[in-house]
């Protein structure tokens, strides 16, 4: 590595022109504090550190003391004791070395041996496992989707009696005061809107129809392995050709069974919101009814708007469904029968009160004058009253 003597080997840089007196002064100063910078050193090397480190070793070794004699320190004997042989470890230990070439020797005996038949069968057997859990799976959905069928026609069969007693009830004015029971010639009065009705029970029969016809596939013939050779890889490989076929045959099946099902809650659907379009209706008849017979007690014109109101909010292919429209109809027919009662008994105050109003007339009317009665004996015809007897002078008398 050059020094800077190398890089500048005129030394500082003289001229005299560019360097000012102040700058001269300065480096002669800086010389006689420090000396000369470049005395010690060599123009072609570099000086050594190497006497001043030899000297400074030197040093340290003159000075150096001892520290003291450090005592021993006593310890026990650290020699690990010899360890005894367990001879039950051994026993074990031995049997596991057994144990693990006996496995490795099966392993490769089994390898050994090992046909291509043998593998076939084990893919057999895992098919066959498949095929009877997806045959039991197949069984349950097509169960289901029988039961399911079963019960919406049950639901829509009891629903039918129900709908049908809102047509109409006995007019509770033709009933006779005590009686419960209307006479065969009494009047009826409308519950639900004819119109409304004959819609949804056409709907009904629809949807009972389609109930009735809808079909639900067939399960696949049931599967069985025949007689097979286990040592034929022909004969297996065509036993496992079989039960391929079975399976493609249940995913048919399958298959079929998810696009009913789906058909089945399509129809259901359809028919849940004709119903709930029919249960719509209600609410304005009730309003109406509440309106027609504004003499009924209050409470029963409350029951027959709630009745309405749970109409619209419970389906009726269910029990409650049911129930709710026979609390409609019971609700309806006892505020018409608290308005007939309200109007007899109106009209019995009203002859009441004609009746003591006659009564008053009687009273205040003056009595006129009796007129006269006939004799029960006829007054005598004066000319047919007898005549006094003449007498003519010889004392007779003349009697006409």
């Amino acid at each position: 590595m050059s020094t800077l003597d190398d890089l500048f080997p005129d030394g500082r840089r003289q001229s005299g022109a560019d360097v000012s007196a102040d700058e001269q002064q300065t480096v002669r100063r800086l010389d006689q504090l420090l000396g000369d910078r470049r005395a010690d050193i060599d123009r072609t090397h570099r000086a050594s550190a190497r006497p001043a480190l030899v000297a400074m070793v030197d040093g340290a070794l003159s000075d150096a003391r001892p520290l003291g004699t450090v005592p021993a320190t006593s310890h026990p004997d650290s020699r690990r004791p010899r360890r005894r042989f367990d001879l039950l470890n051994l026993s074990v230990a031995a049997l596991a070395v057994v144990a693990l070439a006996a496995a490795g020797l099966i392993g490769g005996v089994q390898a050994a041996t090992a046909s291509p038949a043998t593998d076939a069968l084990r893919v057999l057997a895992a098919d066959e496992k498949t095929i009877e859990s997806a045959t039991a799976g197949l069984e349950s959905a097509r169960g289901r989707l029988i039961e399911s069928v079963a019960e919406a026609d049950a639901a829509a069969a009891a629903l039918r009696p129900a709908l049908e007693s809102t047509r109409s009830a006995p007019d509770p004015a033709d009933i006779p005061p005590g009686e419960t029971e209307a006479p065969a010639d009494a009047g009826t009065i409308p519950i639900a809107d004819p119109k409304a009705l004959d819609t949804v029970l056409a709907a009904l029969d629809a949807y009972r129809t389609d109930l009735s016809a809808f079909g639900v596939p067939h399960l696949p013939e049931p599967y069985a392995r025949g007689a097979v050779d286990s040592d034929s890889l022909t004969e297996v490989g065509a036993a496992i050709d079989h039960a391929q076929l079975q399976l493609g045959e249940i995913d048919r099946v399958s298959a079929q069974i998810r696009v009913a099902r789906t058909s089945l809650d399509d129809r259901n659907a359809a028919f849940a919101a004709q119903l709930v379009t029919f249960a719509k209706t209600f609410p304005d008849l009730a309003s109406a009814a509440v309106d027609d017979n504004g003499n009924a007690d209050e409470d029963l014109r409350d029951a027959v708007v709630t009745a309405a109101d749970a109409l619209t909010k419970t389906d009726l292919q269910t029990a409650a469904g049911v129930a709710s429209l026979t609390a409609y109809r019971d609700a309806v027919v006892a505020l018409v029968a608290d308005q007939v009662y309200a109007d007899r008994l109106r009209e019995e105050r009203e002859r009441e009160e004609a009746e003591r109003e006659r009564e008053r007339q009687r009273q205040w009317r003056p009595n006129p004058a009796p007129e006269p009665t006939p004799d029960a004996t006829p007054a005598p015809d004066p000319e047919q009253t007898e005549r006094p007897a003449e007498s003519d002078g010889s004392g007779d008398v003349a009697v006409d």
